[in-house]
């Protein structure tokens, strides 16, 4: 394979840039942070990244400031064909161009790259075909892949599945098989599962042997329940005729006392009947009376409220007249007016003869100051007024009262009384008559609801036959019943054998529940069927295992053989190229058939030591050796570009025109890219591409 042309956008410090490439050795310089990895780094992302993945690595490889995703196209020949790939990380999109194949579909864009290349993952090319700086010795990462490749490459199964492929399908398989048997898993796998089956099943089968005797037991149970059930009915019907005669007995003779009350009711309503017609003559006498309360009564009872507050108003005035008089008598008050009055007009009189007669006027005007304070000669005249006022009142009072009077006589006249106090005898008696009469229509309309004697009489007769009835079956009962106590043990034994039955019943309710699960034992003898099929099941899976296990035992003795002679020849191919390399130094190597550990015959110490034992310079050159034996073995024909981030910067001189001449015999027919920022491979190089001239 070599790749023409290698078109860049938006890829990192990209936004635009082309990389045009031939045959043999490239050389690509360009100074420090000029973008020598970035161009490594996108020829591996053009042969290896998916255009619609969306990991970091592939988010930061944006240029920056840009929105959208990086474009990435190779140009090139493939197997005798040209192709042209393209990869547009920002559509998602993949084309690729080859010979007659011209596809979107990036799981067959990957099957082409895989063919061209012979190493089918990144990890693997950057462990042989594909080399950084200072990481020549990286060989590890891809051991896996590499691993693969060259037992596919040894055992001739290109195409097909390899050894190592089958014994990954077996350890899958039986990994898938065995999942969960050794402890706990999500997913259990076929022979976890049939056990846990088989477990769930035998769960059932107990649970449904544990029904199966239920059902016998219920069985047995519901023929107990049914003679029992019989027992307490046969006795339940004893019980329940004893207390319902004995409680029929003790209703009848409650029923023949109440008879009794019943006629003592009659009796008295007999009486109150006679009483009450008694009074209904005793009324006639009052005929007057009740005509005047019928049609007088309101004007009647006005004119003795009219009476009655007369009395009361002057009851009331006569008080005040009293209060009054008691006051209008106090003497001394006009006595003292007099006296002072006389004293001034004395003294007034006699000035002419002595001017002492002024205090004769002096204490005449000082008496008659003393009868106006309060209390006095004022008080005295205004208690006059009053006492006239009252006197006035208390005689209109008594002339309304006079009126009054007259009218109730009136009245009282009409009703035939020839005072009113007869006319309130009269009428206090006729309203106690009344009342009286009241009082027996109440009790006969609870004694008797016709209040008629004819009906007494007739509910007397009534009660006669019935007490009669009643004694005749009191005495059909006797015999059979019990009293008291007796019949409360009755009672309580009765309720006692109701609940037992109501137990009865239900447990038989139950009981019919289980046994009205039908298909119990079909059931179970089907899934006695199932567990045999089970647990043969099992014990296939349980052979199959140990079969597989057989077999990955060989198929893993067969691999390690198969990569036993992959070492014997990497060994051989590794030694010749690093004694080219070392001008004879070192010519032996060793391959660990497990890990490609190398190890490396030293003279000085006479013995194989790791590459790590040797000087910087010695190592990097094991291990490109290494690398190129590899790329020889696992790709044979196919020649995938080999690509060197100037991987020699610890060679002196010598050791890199070595280096560089074994290079250029590998390259013949091959394409190889060294990236680096010095002059150092010009000398060897095909095709020399300036950074910034000729890419941008």
């Amino acid at each position: 394979m070599k790749i023409t042309c290698m078109t860049l956008r938006n890829f990192r410090r990209f936004r635009e840039g082309r990389l045009e490439l031939g045959e043999g050795i490239n050389v690509v310089k360009g100074p420090n942070e000029s973008g020598k990895s970035t161009l490594m780094q996108a020829m591996m992302a053009a042969l290896f990244w998916k255009a619609d993945a969306v990991r970091k690595e592939v988010r930061e490889s944006v240029t920056w400031g840009e929105s959208g995703g990086f474009v990435l196209e190779l140009e090139g020949e493939a197997g005798g064909r040209d192709f042209r790939l393209v990869k547009d990380f920002a559509a998602k999109k993949a084309h690729l161009v080859w010979g007659d194949l011209d596809t979107h579909d990036h799981a067959r864009i990957e099957e082409a790259v895989r063919e061209w290349l012979g190493l089918g993952s990144e990890a693997a090319y950057r462990s042989t075909a594909g080399i950084r700086q200072d990481e020549v010795a990286a060989i590890a990462a891809g051991r896996n892949e590499l691993g693969r490749s060259l037992h596919a490459a040894m055992s001739g199964s290109d195409g097909g599945v390899p050894a190592l492929e089958a014994v990954k399908d077996l350890e899958r398989e039986l990994a898938e098989l065995l999942r969960g048997t050794r402890g706990t898993a999500k997913n259990p796998g076929p022979l976890a599962r049939a056990e846990e089956e088989i477990g769930e099943k035998e769960a059932r089968k107990e649970e449904l042997s544990r029904a199966a005797r239920e059902r016998r037991d219920a069985r047995r149970r519901l023929e107990e329940i049914t003679a029992e059930s019989e027992r307490v009915r046969d006795r339940l019907e004893t019980l329940a005729g004893l207390i319902a005669d004995s409680e029929e007995r003790a209703d009848i003779e409650e029923d023949i006392e109440d008879f009794h009350r019943r006629y003592r009711q009659l009796e008295s309503a007999a009486a109150l009947i006679a009483e009450d017609a008694r009074l209904r003559e005793e009324e006639e006498k009052f005929a007057g009376l009740k005509s005047v309360l019928e049609h007088k009564r309101g004007e009647l009872e006005e004119l003795e409220l009219k009476r009655a507050g007369i009395a009361e108003g002057v009851a009331v005035l006569g008080r005040r007249l009293e209060e009054a008089r008691r006051a209008r008598y106090r003497r001394w008050a006009p006595y003292l007016l007099v006296a002072g009055i006389t004293l001034i007009l004395v003294g007034l009189a006699g000035v002419t003869l002595s001017p002492y007669m002024l205090l004769a006027s002096a204490a005449g005007a000082g008496l008659a100051i003393a009868a106006l304070f309060p209390g006095g000669y004022l008080s005295f005249l205004r208690r006059g007024g009053e006492l006239d006022a009252i006197q006035a009142q208390m005689e209109e009072l008594q002339a309304r009262g006079v009126e009054v009077e007259r009218g109730i006589e009136k009245i009282t006249a009409a009703a035939g009384c020839g005072t009113a106090r007869r006319f309130m005898e009269m009428k206090v008696a006729y309203l106690e008559l009344l009342s009286r009469r009241k009082e027996i229509a109440d009790k006969l309309e609870v004694l008797v609801p016709e209040g008629e004697m004819s009906a007494v009489e007739k509910e007397a007769r009534r009660l006669a036959s019935e007490v009669s009835l009643r004694e005749r079956r009191l005495k059909e009962l006797r015999g059979r019943t019990v009293e008291g106590a007796g019949l409360q043990e009755a009672v309580r034994e009765r309720d006692s054998l109701r609940a037992r039955l109501d137990a009865l019943n239900e447990e038989r309710i139950r009981l019919e529940v289980i046994l009205g699960e039908e298909g119990t034992e079909e059931e179970l003898l089907r899934l006695e069927e199932e567990l045999a099929y089970l647990r043969e099941r099992g014990s296939r899976l349980a052979r199959r295992a140990a079969a597989l296990e057989l077999a990955l035992s060989w198929l893993e003795k067969a691999a390690r053989d198969v990569l036993s002679s992959v070492a014997r020849r990497l060994e051989d191919m590794t030694g010749s190229y690093i004694s080219r390399i070392t001008d004879g130094r070192y010519e032996r190597v060793r391959m660990d058939e497990g890990g490609l550990g190398i190890s490396v015959w030293s003279e000085e110490k006479g013995d194989m030591v790791p590459p790590e034992a040797l000087s910087r310079g010695t190592v990097d050159q094991v291990y490109l050796a290494t690398r190129l034996s590899l790329v020889e073995i696992i790709c044979g024909d196919r020649r995938p570009p080999l690509l060197l981030d100037d991987p020699f910067v610890t060679f002196d001189p010598r050791r890199l025109d070595r280096a560089m001449r074994v290079m250029r015999d590998f390259s013949r027919g091959r394409q190889t890219v060294i990236f680096t920022c010095g002059d150092h491979y010009d000398a060897y190089a095909d095709r020399i591409v300036e950074l910034g001239q000729a890419v941008s």
